[in-house]
C-alpha cells in the first residue's frame, strides 16, 4: 500500500484532511494524514492499541499504515532517518511497510497506534487492545486518510452533514449526543465509539457543563466536498 506522509511527521500534499469544515462551534486540529496510493483487500478496520515505553528503551517494528497518538509523556518517533517527538495529545503517520522506531526520552512513554488493518488482525505481544471499529464499508478508490482532534464547548455543535468515505469516532473527554441517520441520537461518553459509512447524515452535540473532545479517523475522496451540509429526514 502505497502511502504519502502528510503531516505529523513532515511531508506535504493536498486534499482537504477536515480543517473547520464541520461547521457550528467545532474546534478541529489536525493531528496527521496520508494519501493512500492504493487500497488493500479488506475488510479493513481502525484497530487501535497501546504500547509502553521505558524511559531509555525502545520499541522497533513494522506493520499496516498507523497513526501514532502520544498519550503520556514525550513521544519520539524516528522513520526513514526523521526523528519526531510529539508531545502529548500529538499525532504523527507512519506508512505502510516503513520500519520505525519508538522511544522514551523523558519519563515512560505511552502512545496509541491506530492500524488501518485486517478486521480480524491479532493484538501484536506487549500491546493493548483499546478499540478496533466495525468492518469498513464504502471506502473510496486511492483515499485520504486523516486523524483529528475534535472539541466541542458546552452548548456547541457542529453541523449536520455527511462525509465521503467512512469516518470513525472515539469519545476522549466529556459527552456528546451523537446522532447519525442509521441509528438516531445516542450519548457519548468517554470510550464510546460510533462509526458511520459515506454519505451518511452526522452532528454532535454538547449540551451538558464540560468540554467534549473525541478523536476522529476519516477514509474520504479528496476531490470532494469534506462535509458537506445535510439533513436529517423525518
Amino acid at each position: 500500500m502505497a502511502v504519502a506522509a502528510l503531516a505529523g511527521c513532515g511531508g506535504d500534499g493536498g486534499g482537504s484532511g477536515g480543517g473547520d469544515e464541520l461547521g457550528g462551534e467545532a474546534e478541529v486540529i489536525e493531528l496527521a494524514k496520508a494519501q493512500l496510493g492504493q487500497t488493500p483487500p479488506g475488510p479493513l478496520a481502525w484497530i487501535a492499541e497501546e504500547y509502553r515505553v521505558r524511559e531509555g528503551s525502545d520499541l522497533e517494528h513494522v506493520h499496516e499504515l498507523a497513526f501514532v497518538y502520544a498519550r503520556e509523556a514525550t513521544h519520539s518517533l524516528e522513520l526513514d532517518d526523521k526523528r519526531s517527538e510529539l508531545e502529548p495529545g500529538k499525532g504523527g503517520v507512519v506508512q505502510a511497510g516503513v520500519r520505525h522506531r519508538h522511544g522514551a526520552t523523558r519519563g515512560a512513554s505511552i502512545f496509541w497506534e491506530i492500524k488501518l488493518a485486517p478486521a480480524d488482525a491479532v493484538t501484536p505481544p506487549g500491546a493493548r487492545r483499546i478499540f478496533r471499529s466495525e468492518p469498513l464499508e464504502g471506502i473510496p478508490a486511492r483515499p485520504l486518510a486523516s486523524f483529528l482532534l475534535v472539541r466541542i464547548p458546552p452548548g456547541g455543535e457542529t453541523s449536520v452533514h455527511t462525509h465521503p468515505g467512512p469516518e470513525l469516532i472515539y469519545q476522549l473527554t466529556g459527552r456528546i449526543l451523537y446522532q447519525n441517520a442509521l441509528i438516531g441520537t445516542v450519548e457519548l461518553g468517554p470510550g464510546g465509539l460510533e462509526g458511520i459509512p459515506p454519505g451518511t447524515a452526522v452532528q454532535k452535540r454538547n449540551r451538558f457543563d464540560a468540554d467534549a473532545e473525541f478523536l476522529s479517523w476519516f477514509l474520504v475522496d479528496p476531490a470532494e466536498a469534506f462535509a458537506p451540509g445535510a439533513a436529517f429526514g423525518g
